[in-house]
């Protein structure tokens, strides 16, 4: 095959001779993504991840379909959340946080529960902040989960502060 032309019939690689995840075609990486075999899942859902990140916000809205239609497998929910990272959005913030009102926290959620707290503190406070003050102030969490999403907002003592405030 002739170097020149190798971008005419395969335009996800560069002149350069590397591979450009905005240009390849979505139609197997969603295959992939759904696939029963874990290998195969795990390797479309971080093509998703390097597709969207390089412009195609189409991967992102099937990731966060995904994530919505997924039963509750909570290895498969960690590894479609994981993907997520880098999707900085209000959709994919408001997503999550009422993953995190939806899911009640036992020793079979916790690690998904972490991995949505984890994509949840990467991303810009500006998506998050009112969320997590809400969360901070809802009465249904437990204090030791309202206890992390003030450390999250950076301020674990906030309670504290309010409580002597009132006895003024």
């Amino acid at each position: 095959m002739d170097p020149e032309k190798v971008h005419e019939r395969f335009p996800w690689i560069t002149d350069d001779g590397f591979f450009d995840p905005a240009k390849f075609p979505i139609d197997s990486v969603l295959k992939q993504a759904i696939s029963k075999n874990y290998e195969q899942r795990r390797s479309g859902l971080l093509m998703l991840q390097s597709m969207y990140n390089s412009g195609r916000t189409e991967a992102g809205i099937f990731l966060l379909g995904l994530l919505v239609n997924c039963e509750d497998d909570w290895e498969k929910r960690i590894k479609i959340v994981e993907a997520l990272k880098g999707i900085n959005t209000k959709p994919c913030a408001d997503l999550l946080f009422a993953e995190l009102k939806r899911v009640k926290s036992s020793n079979t959620t916790r690690r998904y529960l972490a991995a949505v707290l984890k994509v949840l503190s990467d991303m810009p406070s500006e998506l998050v902040e009112d969320g997590f003050e809400s969360l901070a102030d809802d009465k249904s969490f437990s204090p030791k989960m309202r206890e992390k999403f003030r450390a999250i907002l950076g301020n674990p003592f906030r309670d504290e502060e309010e409580e002597e405030e009132d006895d003024w």
